[in-house]
């Protein structure tokens, strides 16, 4: 892989796509995918206290969307490759959440 410029900061807003834990005795904690806005996905590291969060947006990933800040890693020419480190996370609705909300609830009904 080519060279990265460590240590700038990035916050991105994406759908969670993948959640991995690590295995027992690793720390706790593990990673996850994030497929941002313009169709890139990249994988950041989460600690084993955010697990209920992450694996929530995850579940949810039709009408949520993570807020991911935290110590990007970028190509030499500018593109965000992976979050090193993450400082915060949180979750925000989807732009399209109530289109995304009535298909569930019409998959409900229709059972």
């Amino acid at each position: 892989m080519g060279s990265f410029d460590n240590g700038q900061t990035v916050e991105v807003m994406g759908q969670v796509r993948g959640v991995q834990m690590n295995p027992p005795g690793n720390g706790g904690g593990g990673t996850f995918q994030l497929l941002l806005e313009n169709g890139d996905v990249i994988v950041s590291p989460y600690p084993e206290e955010w697990h209920l969060e992450v694996g929530a947006a995850f579940q949810a990933n039709d009408v949520r969307r993570a807020v991911v800040s935290g110590i990007g890693e970028y190509s030499p020419d500018g593109k965000l490759q992976r979050i090193r480190e993450i400082e915060s996370f949180s979750v925000a609705w989807a732009d399209d959440w109530q289109p995304a909300f009535q298909r569930r609830a019409k998959l409900r009904s229709d059972t």
